[in-house]
């Protein structure tokens, strides 16, 4: 009766055989020891007994488990990873792998001599007097005869496409000694407003979580390759084209791919300051990013041993060890050494790397550079850009390609290097990373599981007096330079793309056309005015300089400024000659025809050679090679305003151009439908020119809007 009644009631309190086979056995070693209780309290005692020995042997055996399952289990906790698929850590995923049409891109071709020398005779024939013209002509002649012919066989026999792998914008920036944030090595771009706005570690966090979601993106090749829709109009210009640009198929679209190159330096890459030219170079460590705030600089990875990201929770949590543990600002921050002229900052920078080398790599080989800056947000457009672009001397690392810039209340920015990476490269992250940080919907109040994936670690230089004393010359150099920048800005409204397009006219060759007639107005002269064309259909793809100054276009000019501008039908018949000399040269200039690049490149090789050539003395055609006005405009797929000009004058004392771009449509894809604008000028301007500006747009639209089409 025992028997039974202890297995009927352990069968029915607990389905566990196990446990019913423990009760028994509890029930039997404690029987006689118990024989004043009675079988029912007994047979209860042993069930509970063995229900809790079962419970615990359980737990310890889960507990084993959860230990192993301990870092998938904290992802699956974290914000945005509740189903976490590989797809999250990507912006998309391409259907073939990025640089799948690399093997297709053709080498840069390189023009003829005569042929580059005839265009640059062409493009100073509006600007100069017919007797210095013939002059140049004559040293144009002698040079194609003798030393040009040698320097030509000298760039032949360069491996191919040495022109466009090693562009001579990139040898001229790495080659540059000025300090890299006075230069157009270096440019700021403001972002637009998003989620975390107002919140600066809320906005730094989503914002490093789309970078990463794009590098890694990049990194694992699910990228969409960088292709240029053609449409059947240009297919066949290209069909007539003697150089070899291949069509393919992606996407239901016809398109020529476009050189990647450039891609792969934008992550974990960074420029060495060597003596005489820097050098580049790209690290395969793909782990950590490396945050600066008041001159600190820590690191944590963002990258586990699987090929994780960090969620943006994490990273969050992160950032606010980081801002605990940096209330003061760094007594000795090596990061402002950065800022030096680049032979100085070489010279220091080895001897830095006496005790200092784990520590330099470290930042060298991040990822990217977060900055945490801790002023105020400066009241005004102008001083918001200085501020992101020089700090407080000291919060940024100017050689690293990518820094990402939060301010105290969440005003973001981007502190690009331009000297490896061409705009186009920026305008395709931007885009996708803006996007990206759009649909967040992280918020401050959503907390972290679990340990991150690794702690945050500040990284420490030992610095001697020497150093400390460069520190601080660094340091004061950066801020004086900071409060002594000119630039101007100016918006104009009313920039009607659509009229102008109905009118088979360029709206960029009206800019362009608006822009040089607002000098001459404000210096009696037509500029040496260049403008990036597009050239990355070639393998190294950059941007060529295209000299833009016509006869057309310098015969309108001076029509409306010096002449009778009341004829509107003839104007507009002479507006339309310029922008069809525009689209040409253009068209020309991508296809690889104009190179300007092609000139400067012998002037390079002759000046490395020692040689002396007259041609390369003279002094008119040295600034018609360097361009003393350079017109630059984002070219959006629709606009609704013209709204926004920067223009920053590039004679500051010996220095050159400074490159600060407050980019903000969807030229760059920032946000508003706006058209963009930059402009770098040698000459010194004021408010005078934005005038001569905004009148020379009035009256080029005017002219547009009571033109009429020929029949013709």
């Amino acid at each position: 009766s025992e028997k039974t009644q202890l297995r009927t009631l352990s069968n029915n309190v607990c389905r566990n055989q196990g446990v019913c086979s423990a009760t028994r056995h509890i029930y039997k070693k404690f029987k006689h020891r118990f024989a004043s209780l009675g079988s029912p309290q007994l047979i209860h005692f042993s069930l509970i007994m063995s229900s809790l020995a079962a419970v615990s042997c359980r737990s310890l055996q889960l507990l084993g488990r959860l230990r192993k399952l301990q870092k998938p289990l904290h992802r699956l906790t974290s914000y945005k990873r509740l189903q976490y698929t590989d797809a999250t850590d990507y912006i998309h995923v391409s259907s073939v792998p990025t640089f799948a049409f690399q093997d297709s891109v053709p080498p840069m071709p390189v023009p003829t001599l005569q042929d580059t020398c005839r265009h640059t005779l062409d493009a100073l024939f509006p600007l100069v007097s017919q007797t210095e013209l013939k002059h140049i002509a004559r040293l144009c002649s002698q040079f194609t005869e003798t030393e040009g012919r040698t320097l030509q066989q000298q760039l032949l026999s360069l491996p191919k496409g040495f022109l466009k792998d090693l562009s001579v914008l990139k040898i001229e920036n790495m080659e540059c000694r000025e300090p890299r944030p006075y230069t157009d090595c270096t440019m700021s771009i403001l972002l637009p407003e998003g989620p975390g706005s107002g919140q600066q570690l809320v906005r730094a966090a989503i914002l490093t979580r789309s970078i990463l979601r794009y590098a890694n993106t990049l990194k694992r090749e699910k990228l969409k390759p960088a292709v240029w829709p053609v449409s059947p109009r240009m297919e066949s210009i290209l069909n007539r084209s003697v150089h070899d640009l291949k069509i393919v198929e992606f996407e239901g679209q016809r398109v020529v791919p476009q050189c990647m190159d450039e891609f792969r330096y934008l992550f974990s890459s960074c420029t060495i300051p060597r003596l005489g030219r820097d050098e580049l170079k790209k690290y395969e460590i793909f782990r950590y990013i490396v945050v600066l705030k008041h001159g600190h600089i820590y690191t944590f990875d963002v990258v586990d041993e699987e090929g994780h990201l960090a969620s943006t929770t994490e990273i969050y949590y992160q950032l606010e060890q980081i801002d605990k543990r940096s209330h003061s600002p760094a007594l000795h921050s090596v990061a402002a050494l950065t800022g030096e002229c680049r032979d100085t900052w070489a010279r220091l920078r080895q001897k830095l790397m006496v005790n200092n080398r784990e520590a330099l790599n470290a930042v060298e080989s991040a990822i990217c550079v977060i900055c945490l800056d801790g002023d105020d947000p400066p009241p005004s457009l102008h001083d918001q850009l200085l501020n992101f672009q020089f700090s407080n001397g000291c919060n940024r690392w100017y050689d690293k390609l990518l820094q990402i810039v939060i301010g105290k209340y969440g005003k973001a920015a981007v502190v690009a290097g331009a000297a490896l990476c061409d705009g186009t490269v920026y305008n395709r992250l931007f885009h996708n990373v803006i996007d990206d940080a759009q649909q967040s919907k992280f918020e401050a109040q959503f907390q972290f599981q679990g340990p991150p994936i690794s702690p945050v670690s500040k990284i420490e230089f030992d610095v001697d007096f020497e150093l400390r004393s460069a520190i601080h010359t660094a340091k004061t150099k950066l801020l004086q330079l900071k409060g002594s920048v000119p630039f101007q800005h100016a918006i104009y409204t009313g920039f009607d793309d659509e009229l102008i397009k109905s009118k088979r006219l360029s709206p960029d060759a009206v800019v362009q056309v608006a822009s040089q007639m607002a000098f001459y107005s404000t210096f009696d002269r037509l500029p040496f005015c260049t403008q990036p064309v597009m050239n990355s259909w070639y393998k190294g793809g950059n941007s060529e300089m295209l000299p833009t100054v016509s006869s057309e276009s310098a015969a309108f000019i001076k029509k409306v400024v010096d002449g009778n501008a009341s004829d509107n039908s003839r104007l507009f018949d002479m507006l339309t000659a310029a922008s069809n000399k525009h689209k040409t040269m253009t068209i020309k200039a991508m296809l690889g025809e104009i190179s300007l690049s092609h000139m400067t490149t012998l002037y390079m090789l002759a000046k490395e050679g020692g040689y002396k050539i007259p041609l390369f003395e003279n002094e008119t055609f040295l600034t018609a090679l360097h361009s003393e006005f350079e017109v630059y405009t984002a070219q959006p797929a629709e606009v609704d305003d013209f709204k926004l000009l920067m223009f920053i004058p590039t004679d500051i004392g010996s220095l050159p151009s400074l490159q600060l771009a407050y980019h903000m449509g969807k030229g760059y894809h920032m946000g508003e439908r706006v058209k963009n604008i930059t402009m770098t000028s040698s000459s010194d301007v004021d408010s005078e020119f934005i005038s001569h500006w905004k009148r020379a747009l009035d009256v080029t639209l005017a002219i547009i809007k009571a033109g009429r089409l020929s029949q013709h």
